[in-house]
Protein backbone atom coordinates (compact mmCIF):
# COMPACT_ATOMS: atom_id res chain seq x y z
CA UNK A 1 0.00 0.00 0.00
CA UNK A 2 1.37 3.82 -1.09
CA UNK A 3 2.03 4.99 2.74
CA UNK A 4 2.77 8.45 4.21
CA UNK A 5 6.06 7.54 4.45
CA UNK A 6 6.66 7.42 0.75
CA UNK A 7 4.30 10.95 0.27
CA UNK A 8 7.08 12.64 1.99
CA UNK A 9 9.75 11.36 0.19
CA UNK A 10 8.49 12.23 -2.97
CA UNK A 11 7.38 15.64 -1.93
CA UNK A 12 10.79 16.05 -0.87
CA UNK A 13 12.88 14.97 -3.71
CA UNK A 14 9.84 17.27 -6.40
CA UNK A 15 10.19 20.19 -4.10
CA UNK A 16 14.10 20.19 -4.61
CA UNK A 17 14.08 19.73 -8.07
CA UNK A 18 11.84 22.45 -8.82
CA UNK A 19 13.87 24.72 -6.66
CA UNK A 20 16.76 24.29 -9.13
CA UNK A 21 14.91 25.66 -12.08
CA UNK A 22 15.47 29.07 -12.75
CA UNK A 23 12.68 31.61 -11.96
CA UNK A 24 12.75 32.68 -15.75
CA UNK A 25 12.11 29.20 -16.87
CA UNK A 26 8.53 29.07 -19.12
CA UNK A 27 5.45 26.83 -17.46
CA UNK A 28 5.53 24.88 -20.62
CA UNK A 29 9.10 24.01 -20.21
CA UNK A 30 9.06 22.89 -16.49
CA UNK A 31 10.22 19.65 -16.21
CA UNK A 32 7.69 17.19 -14.49
CA UNK A 33 8.75 14.67 -11.93
CA UNK A 34 8.46 11.17 -12.50
CA UNK A 35 5.40 9.64 -11.13
CA UNK A 36 5.57 6.88 -8.16
CA UNK A 37 5.07 3.05 -8.73
CA UNK A 38 1.24 3.21 -7.64
CA UNK A 39 -0.36 -0.60 -6.98
CA UNK A 40 -3.35 -1.75 -9.60
CA UNK A 41 -6.47 -0.95 -8.51
CA UNK A 42 -8.05 -4.46 -8.95
CA UNK A 43 -10.54 -4.96 -11.00
CA UNK A 44 -14.51 -4.92 -10.33
CA UNK A 45 -16.25 -8.03 -10.22
CA UNK A 46 -19.07 -8.47 -13.05
CA UNK A 47 -22.21 -7.23 -11.85
CA UNK A 48 -24.83 -10.07 -12.74
CA UNK A 49 -27.63 -9.19 -15.48
CA UNK A 50 -30.38 -8.12 -14.49
CA UNK A 51 -33.42 -10.70 -15.32
CA UNK A 52 -35.98 -9.94 -17.31
CA UNK A 53 -39.06 -8.76 -15.61
CA UNK A 54 -41.65 -11.31 -15.94
CA UNK A 55 -45.31 -10.98 -16.84
CA UNK A 56 -45.16 -7.77 -18.07
CA UNK A 57 -46.94 -7.34 -21.72
CA UNK A 58 -45.26 -6.98 -24.87
CA UNK A 59 -46.27 -2.75 -25.54
CA UNK A 60 -45.86 -3.26 -29.43
CA UNK A 61 -48.50 -6.13 -29.27
CA UNK A 62 -51.34 -3.68 -27.07
CA UNK A 63 -50.27 -0.88 -29.59
CA UNK A 64 -51.50 -3.35 -32.15
CA UNK A 65 -54.79 -4.41 -30.68
CA UNK A 66 -55.25 -0.74 -30.03
CA UNK A 67 -54.83 0.59 -33.67
CA UNK A 68 -56.85 -2.56 -35.06
CA UNK A 69 -60.25 -1.12 -33.12
CA UNK A 70 -62.96 0.51 -35.58
CA UNK A 71 -62.92 4.44 -35.75
CA UNK A 72 -64.89 5.79 -33.48
CA UNK A 73 -65.76 2.75 -30.50
CA UNK A 74 -64.02 3.70 -27.04
CA UNK A 75 -61.34 1.72 -26.90
CA UNK A 76 -62.47 0.47 -22.69
CA UNK A 77 -64.81 -1.27 -24.60
CA UNK A 78 -65.04 -4.78 -25.91
CA UNK A 79 -67.17 -7.69 -28.11
CA UNK A 80 -67.86 -9.36 -24.72
CA UNK A 81 -69.61 -6.20 -23.13
CA UNK A 82 -72.96 -4.91 -23.91
CA UNK A 83 -72.80 -1.39 -25.88
CA UNK A 84 -76.90 -1.17 -27.01
CA UNK A 85 -77.43 2.75 -25.63
CA UNK A 86 -73.62 3.04 -24.57
CA UNK A 87 -73.08 4.64 -28.02
CA UNK A 88 -76.51 6.12 -28.36
CA UNK A 89 -76.62 9.51 -30.18
CA UNK A 90 -77.27 12.23 -27.78
CA UNK A 91 -79.08 14.14 -29.82
CA UNK A 92 -81.34 10.85 -30.18
CA UNK A 93 -85.28 11.63 -29.57
CA UNK A 94 -86.44 10.36 -26.02
CA UNK A 95 -87.99 6.88 -26.43
CA UNK A 96 -92.15 5.93 -25.59
CA UNK A 97 -90.82 4.73 -22.23
CA UNK A 98 -88.99 8.14 -21.17
CA UNK A 99 -92.20 9.85 -22.99
CA UNK A 100 -94.77 7.89 -21.20
CA UNK A 101 -93.00 7.41 -17.62
CA UNK A 102 -92.79 11.57 -17.36
CA UNK A 103 -96.54 11.77 -18.90
CA UNK A 104 -97.84 9.43 -16.35
CA UNK A 105 -95.53 11.29 -13.68
CA UNK A 106 -97.31 14.50 -14.79
CA UNK A 107 -100.57 13.31 -14.70
CA UNK A 108 -100.97 12.21 -11.29
CA UNK A 109 -101.26 15.83 -9.28
CA UNK A 110 -103.34 16.96 -12.03
CA UNK A 111 -105.93 13.97 -11.86
CA UNK A 112 -106.26 14.27 -8.63
CA UNK A 113 -107.72 17.09 -8.57
CA UNK A 114 -110.42 15.74 -10.30
CA UNK A 115 -111.23 12.86 -8.58
CA UNK A 116 -112.03 14.56 -5.57
CA UNK A 117 -114.47 17.16 -7.12
CA UNK A 118 -118.06 17.06 -5.04
CA UNK A 119 -121.59 17.46 -6.75
CA UNK A 120 -121.26 20.90 -4.94
CA UNK A 121 -118.67 21.99 -7.44
CA UNK A 122 -118.98 19.57 -10.58
CA UNK A 123 -119.42 23.04 -12.34
CA UNK A 124 -117.08 24.15 -15.94
CA UNK A 125 -115.25 26.68 -13.91
CA UNK A 126 -114.18 24.12 -11.40
CA UNK A 127 -112.58 21.34 -13.74
CA UNK A 128 -111.78 23.76 -17.00
CA UNK A 129 -108.58 24.67 -15.08
CA UNK A 130 -107.55 20.52 -14.33
CA UNK A 131 -108.82 19.18 -17.98
CA UNK A 132 -106.90 22.06 -19.35
CA UNK A 133 -103.77 20.80 -17.49
CA UNK A 134 -104.22 17.29 -18.74
CA UNK A 135 -104.70 17.84 -22.37
CA UNK A 136 -101.94 20.22 -22.14
CA UNK A 137 -99.39 17.44 -20.93
CA UNK A 138 -100.86 14.72 -23.70
CA UNK A 139 -100.42 16.97 -26.29
CA UNK A 140 -96.76 17.85 -25.24
CA UNK A 141 -96.10 14.14 -25.34
CA UNK A 142 -98.00 13.58 -28.78
CA UNK A 143 -95.20 16.36 -30.06
CA UNK A 144 -92.30 14.03 -28.67
CA UNK A 145 -94.14 10.91 -29.87
CA UNK A 146 -93.62 12.51 -33.56
CA UNK A 147 -90.19 12.90 -33.03
CA UNK A 148 -89.81 9.04 -32.92
CA UNK A 149 -91.30 8.51 -36.84
CA UNK A 150 -88.71 7.28 -38.44
CA UNK A 151 -86.23 6.58 -35.80
CA UNK A 152 -84.52 3.25 -35.81
CA UNK A 153 -86.47 0.29 -33.27
CA UNK A 154 -83.34 0.57 -31.11
CA UNK A 155 -84.43 4.25 -30.00
CA UNK A 156 -88.05 3.95 -30.57
CA UNK A 157 -88.58 1.10 -27.78
CA UNK A 158 -85.16 2.28 -25.54
CA UNK A 159 -85.67 1.47 -21.94
CA UNK A 160 -85.34 4.31 -19.44
CA UNK A 161 -81.89 3.70 -19.14
CA UNK A 162 -81.80 3.84 -22.25
CA UNK A 163 -79.48 0.02 -22.31
CA UNK A 164 -82.23 -2.26 -23.48
CA UNK A 165 -85.75 -2.07 -25.51
CA UNK A 166 -88.61 -2.65 -23.76
CA UNK A 167 -91.12 -5.67 -23.98
CA UNK A 168 -94.70 -5.16 -25.16
CA UNK A 169 -95.85 -6.17 -21.56
CA UNK A 170 -93.64 -3.58 -20.25
CA UNK A 171 -95.14 -1.04 -23.39
CA UNK A 172 -98.41 -2.40 -22.60
CA UNK A 173 -98.25 -1.31 -18.64
CA UNK A 174 -96.54 1.84 -20.03
CA UNK A 175 -99.53 2.71 -21.72
CA UNK A 176 -101.92 1.64 -19.24
CA UNK A 177 -101.00 3.76 -16.66
CA UNK A 178 -101.38 7.04 -18.72
CA UNK A 179 -105.30 5.50 -20.20
CA UNK A 180 -106.19 4.67 -16.54
CA UNK A 181 -104.85 7.45 -14.36
CA UNK A 182 -106.91 9.67 -17.10
CA UNK A 183 -110.36 8.01 -17.85
CA UNK A 184 -110.57 7.32 -13.72
CA UNK A 185 -110.24 11.24 -13.41
CA UNK A 186 -112.96 11.59 -16.16
CA UNK A 187 -114.95 9.02 -14.20
CA UNK A 188 -114.69 10.43 -11.17
CA UNK A 189 -116.53 13.66 -12.52
CA UNK A 190 -119.14 11.60 -15.02
CA UNK A 191 -119.98 9.60 -11.40
CA UNK A 192 -120.40 12.53 -9.64
CA UNK A 193 -122.33 14.55 -11.79
CA UNK A 194 -124.62 11.36 -13.04
CA UNK A 195 -127.42 12.18 -15.66
CA UNK A 196 -127.15 15.73 -14.48
CA UNK A 197 -124.02 16.68 -16.17
CA UNK A 198 -123.76 19.83 -17.72
CA UNK A 199 -123.34 19.49 -21.37
CA UNK A 200 -120.14 21.89 -21.46
CA UNK A 201 -118.45 19.94 -18.71
CA UNK A 202 -118.65 16.56 -20.86
CA UNK A 203 -117.81 18.04 -23.96
CA UNK A 204 -114.60 19.18 -22.42
CA UNK A 205 -114.44 15.51 -20.94
CA UNK A 206 -114.70 14.53 -24.42
CA UNK A 207 -111.78 16.72 -25.82
CA UNK A 208 -109.37 14.81 -23.37
CA UNK A 209 -110.50 11.46 -24.58
CA UNK A 210 -109.56 12.09 -28.06
CA UNK A 211 -106.43 13.91 -27.05
CA UNK A 212 -105.25 10.61 -25.27
CA UNK A 213 -107.18 8.66 -28.76
CA UNK A 214 -104.13 10.62 -30.21
CA UNK A 215 -100.96 9.86 -28.61
CA UNK A 216 -102.30 6.40 -28.71
CA UNK A 217 -102.72 6.26 -32.04
CA UNK A 218 -99.35 7.39 -32.58
CA UNK A 219 -97.68 4.88 -30.58
CA UNK A 220 -99.77 2.01 -32.27
CA UNK A 221 -98.00 3.96 -35.70
CA UNK A 222 -94.50 3.16 -34.07
CA UNK A 223 -95.19 -0.10 -33.18
CA UNK A 224 -96.63 -1.46 -35.64
CA UNK A 225 -94.81 -4.67 -35.72
CA UNK A 226 -96.21 -5.73 -32.33
CA UNK A 227 -99.28 -4.49 -32.42
CA UNK A 228 -101.19 -7.23 -32.22
CA UNK A 229 -99.74 -8.50 -29.22
CA UNK A 230 -99.55 -5.37 -27.73
CA UNK A 231 -103.42 -4.91 -28.15
CA UNK A 232 -103.39 -8.62 -26.81
CA UNK A 233 -101.98 -7.77 -23.41
CA UNK A 234 -103.45 -3.72 -22.95
CA UNK A 235 -106.95 -4.14 -22.93
CA UNK A 236 -107.28 -6.29 -19.88
CA UNK A 237 -105.33 -3.75 -18.48
CA UNK A 238 -107.64 -1.42 -19.18
CA UNK A 239 -110.74 -3.37 -17.62
CA UNK A 240 -111.51 -0.71 -14.89
CA UNK A 241 -112.11 2.42 -16.84
CA UNK A 242 -113.87 0.68 -20.15
CA UNK A 243 -117.11 1.54 -19.02
CA UNK A 244 -116.16 5.34 -19.10
CA UNK A 245 -114.40 5.29 -22.15
CA UNK A 246 -117.86 3.96 -23.86
CA UNK A 247 -120.22 6.57 -21.94
CA UNK A 248 -117.94 8.98 -22.80
CA UNK A 249 -117.84 7.33 -26.77
CA UNK A 250 -114.46 8.31 -27.37
CA UNK A 251 -114.62 6.91 -31.42
CA UNK A 252 -110.62 6.27 -31.58
CA UNK A 253 -109.77 4.97 -28.39
CA UNK A 254 -113.12 2.68 -29.08
CA UNK A 255 -111.48 1.49 -32.73
CA UNK A 256 -108.04 1.08 -32.02
CA UNK A 257 -108.48 -1.32 -28.51
CA UNK A 258 -111.48 -3.05 -30.46
CA UNK A 259 -113.75 -2.06 -27.34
Amino acid sequence: MFSFSSLAVFATVAFSAVSAIPLSTPIGDLPLPPLPNLPAVPSVPGLPAVPAARGLPDISAVDGLLNGLPAGVPKGLSKGLPTDGLLRRADAPESIAVILTAVHEKLVPVTNQLKFVTSGNVTLDAVAGPIGEIKDILTGAVVSLQALIGQPVEVILASVGSTVQITVAELAHLLAGVIVIVFEALGAVVTVAGGAIDKAVFDLLVTVGWALGTLLSLVFHLVGGILAELISVLVPLLHTVVPFILHLNIATVISLLHL
